[in-house]
Order: structure tokens, then C-alpha cells, then sequence
């Protein structure tokens, strides 16, 4: 807290109290209010990088790069989160068009990728195809078992998806010589955007350069509770538009589902289990649509 109050002092501003919000610590001062965390990434070389692709669209500091927190004009939100969510996409479209560079392609890497991700799936199959005999070998089913269960399908037909995903992407990888990349944000989600005419992502703690398909996953992960986003997809697609090994690499990410634990109350693990049920639904319908709708333009375009 003595850190904290003569960093406020050198800025010339008296704090009046601290408080919570959406987990992160603010500070009331005589002349506003401000988030206050402790320093984790170098900012100063990530915003002057920005600054130099032509990107202002984030919070800037309010005291020194070198102190050991990070202080942050509090900005209050209140637009809707549909509302919210479309400027984002079209704010994450900018930041990966002016942040685009080419590289060449280093197949070790590609192959790392590709082992890692397929021993998730192997180990996600044989996971969910033990929990499925262990639950059927009971004579009573617990409530959160029997949705499971009754949804047992989906869940491998989505690993599958995934697994089909994954290998066309890496058959398509392996033979490119060069790929894009952008400076990712790689945390969002509406929770790290201020959307209130000042258009900011916030929290780049995680930040790099990268395959541009993580952003929009990470996007997705984050928020397919609360937002329809075929039409968030369609209009970032309308900017900046997936390559196909980029379009695939991201169905395959969004395929490979998660792993539940039943170790909590019944109560609390239908909860669980009843957001996997619908996070596989959701995404089965919109990757088959937009897979479907690809492969139609493509054989259009052979044709």
C-alpha cells in the first residue's frame, strides 16, 4: 500500500479508498478512479509496437513503464454486450491487418504442434469413453451421469470433427512454405474491452505474435455462453478472411472440447455438465455450417 500511495503522490493525486470490481483493485482519487496492478509484461515495448503498426486501441499507462504497478484510467462500461461484441470483431480485424507479417514455415514446429494437440485428443477420447463405462456400469444413474451420457455422442462426434480438422490442416501446413502471422492479444473476450466510444482492449499481459486464429478462439472460448457468433465470424471473415489451413486449424480448435470432473454436489456438476452439452451443440452447428458453406464457394469456384 506504500508503493501504491507514492505512486499516487508523484502523479499528484490523494486517494480518498480502494475497492473491488470485476476482480481487479481500484483506487478513488480526488481526481477519478483508477485500476491498479502489479507489473507483469514489458507494456512500453508492446504499445510502442502498436504505435508503430498504426494501433492506439488500448489502455495507456498513467505512470512510469518501470515502476513495479501498473496504473490505469478507470473507464465505466454500459453498452450491451451484442453491441460490444461487434465493435470488437471489427477492432480485432484492425489489429491483425495492420499487425500482419509473413514468415517462413519451420516444420518442427508445425509437427509439435500437431503431436501435442492430437495426444490431447487421445487422451480427451479415452478419458470420456472410461467415464462413459464406469457410469453404465451402475445400476442408478446420478442426474448429472445421465446427461452425460444421454449426450455421450456429441461429445465424440465433436472430438472427431476435431481429430478430421487437425489432420487436414496439418496435410495442407506441411507443405506451405510461408505463413502469416499478427500480434495477437491472445486473452480476449468482452471482459477485456471497453467499449464506451473508447474502443480499448485492455489486460495484453499475454500478448505475442502468432497464428491469427487464437484471438478468435480465445474469443470464442471466452464468451459462446452470451453471444450468437455466426454473425460476429461472418463480419471478421469479411475483413480479414481465414486462409484454409488457418479456417481449419481454427475448427479444430473449437472441436476439441474439454474435460469435465464429476467430484462436486449433483447439483453443481449438471451445471457443468449442462454447459459442455451446450457448448457442443453450439459449436457442431456453427462449424458444419460454415464448413459446409466453404466447400460450396470452393466447388463453385472449381467449377
Amino acid at each position: 500500500m506504500k508503493e501504491i500511495n507514492k505512486l499516487f503522490s508523484e502523479l499528484g493525486k490523494k486517494i480518498y479508498r480502494y475497492g473491488y470490481k470485476n476482480g481487479e483493485k481500484f483506487v478513488e482519487t480526488d481526481s477519478g478512479k483508477y485500476i491498479v496492478k502489479s507489473k507483469s509484461t514489458d507494456k512500453n515495448s508492446i504499445y510502442n509496437y502498436l504505435l508503430n503498426r498504426g494501433f492506439d486501441h488500448f489502455l495507456r499507462l498513467e505512470n512510469n513503464y518501470g515502476d513495479s504497478y501498473e496504473i490505469y484510467k478507470y473507464i465505466d462500461d454500459d453498452v450491451s454486450c451484442s453491441d460490444k461484441a461487434i465493435d470488437l470483431v471489427y477492432l480485432l480485424s484492425m489489429l491483425h491487418t495492420k499487425t500482419t507479417t509473413y514468415r517462413g514455415v519451420v516444420l518442427d514446429n508445425v509437427k509439435k504442434v500437431y503431436e501435442k494437440f492430437n495426444n490431447d485428443l487421445e487422451y480427451l477420447n479415452i478419458y470420456y469413453h472410461q467415464m462413459q463405462d464406469y457410469i453404465e456400469s451402475k445400476v442408478y444413474m446420478a442426474p448429472d451421469e445421465y446427461l452425460l451420457i444421454r449426450n455421450i455422442s456429441l461429445v465424440y462426434e465433436l472430438l472427431n470433427m476435431s481429430k478430421n480438422y487437425l489432420e487436414h490442416w496439418y496435410s495442407i501446413k506441411k507443405e506451405k512454405k510461408k505463413e502469416r502471422v499478427v500480434f495477437l492479444h491472445n486473452n480476449l473476450s468482452l471482459a477485456n474491452f471497453i467499449d464506451s466510444n473508447h474502443l480499448i482492449f485492455k489486460n495484453w499481459d499475454k500478448a505475442r505474435k502468432d497464428w491469427v486464429v487464437f484471438d478468435f478462439y480465445n474469443f470464442y472460448r471466452n464468451d459462446y455462453r452470451d453471444l450468437e457468433f455466426s454473425s460476429l465470424y461472418e463480419i471478421y471473415q469479411s475483413k480479414y478472411r481465414f486462409t484454409d489451413d488457418e479456417r481449419l486449424l481454427f475448427f479444430a480448435l473449437i472441436s476439441k472440447i474439454w474435460k469435465v470432473d464429476l467430484k462436486k454436489s449433483h447439483y453443481n456438476n449438471c451445471i457443468v455438465v449442462d454447459d459442455l452439452v451446450s457448448y457442443l451443440k453450439k459449436t457442431r452447428d456453427f462449424v458444419l455450417k460454415y464448413d459446409e458453406e466453404n466447400q460450396k464457394a470452393n466447388q463453385e469456384e472449381f467449377n
